[in-house]
């Protein structure tokens, strides 16, 4: 069969089949693919006709699943990390970051490396999980859809379910994901937490809030723009986060040292963190932000993943998208 009669094949299975898992065999060290094969049975009884979908590319997931669901998928179920659920959510989303398939089901399994949307129903075994996952009725969330500027200077947008953040996590994303280490996760981060902060530099920085007519001048350490509660693995970062309360909860942490953060990275992992000085926290549905100096590299990191630099923005879709999770 040549290729345009494969992927048309493929893509009538899909239209066959109600639900399809995107499995990232990759995720975990690889450890996914090996996970998936002793759950896939369990799955394929409460989902009767389970098309399963391998990606094999950065940004595939999110094809495969705009493919599914055009082509009729009533529920995709993300199989990786939280790059992964990421990929899955931008094809459900056009370009103005608003939901095509408002009919759809997002079904979340963490089985990556850091897991941390999943961290917020507690984290547990992937069959566990599963279990869970049946006795949970879909549930509409919100997400939120960044603009920002690619490594190579194009402008480009896409969705996120969890955090966004600003600043020395963008540095710490960079190096970790650069990082060849077998560590655990959260060892990983840690490292790579220790190298980022032991590099960066606070930067003069433009934050604008929801209608704010002009904007403060910070001088930047790190910023989140949060609709999840933990990021880099395990790190507690925004206690009262909701994923349904219309609302971003939003955290400067200015003029910080790097002594001083090297000594609040351990609270954040507890939460204990909000009342040190130089975090503050304000919530809004659409924030901003933009370098003093124009050429500043101010990298940025959604989901777990370095994706570019400012200038930014940021915007809530309110309850606009059903995830399956427990």
């Amino acid at each position: 069969m040549n290729y345009v009669g494969a992927e048309a094949a493929h893509t009538s299975k899909m239209a066959a089949s109600k639900t399809v898992a995107i499995v990232n065999p990759r995720a975990c060290n690889g450890a996914s693919q090996r996970r998936w094969e002793i759950v896939r049975d369990a799955l394929e009884v409460h989902f009767p006709g389970l098309e399963t979908v391998y990606t094999d590319h950065p940004n595939h997931a999110g094809d495969l699943a705009r493919a599914a669901l055009e082509a009729g998928a009533k529920t995709l179920v993300s199989f990786g990390g939280d790059g992964t659920a990421n990929e899955i959510l931008a094809g459900f989303v056009d370009d103005n970051g608003d939901n095509r398939f408002p009919d759809a089901t997002l079904a979340i399994l963490a089985a990556g490396s850091g897991g941390d949307f999943q961290r917020m129903f507690g984290r547990t075994t992937i069959q566990r999980q599963i279990d869970r996952l049946f006795a949970a009725e879909p549930r509409l969330v919100d997400y939120g859809f960044a603009h920002y500027i690619d490594p190579k200077g194009h402008a480009r947008a896409r969705p996120f379910l969890n955090i966004a953040s600003i600043g020395v996590s963008g540095e710490v994303v960079r190096r970790v994901n650069a990082s060849g280490s077998k560590l655990g996760a959260t060892a990983k981060y840690l490292i790579g937490s220790l190298a980022g902060i032991s590099h960066w530099r606070n930067i003069q920085v433009m934050v604008r809030y929801d209608d704010e007519d002009a904007g403060r001048r910070i001088d930047l350490t790190l910023a989140i723009v949060a609709n999840g509660q933990y990021f880099g693995a395990g790190m507690w970062v925004c206690p009262q986060a909701a994923i349904d309360d219309g609302l971003f909860d939003c955290i400067e942490v200015t003029g910080m040292s790097r002594t001083k953060l090297t000594a609040t990275l351990a609270k954040v992992f507890r939460g204990n963190h909000m009342r040190t000085k130089g975090i503050a926290l304000r919530h809004a549905t659409r924030v901003a932000f933009e370098p003093v100096w124009d050429g500043a590299d101010v990298p940025i990191e959604i989901d777990g993943e370095q994706v570019g630099q400012l200038p930014a923005r940021f915007e809530l879709k309110r309850g606009a998208v059903k995830i399956r999770i427990q």
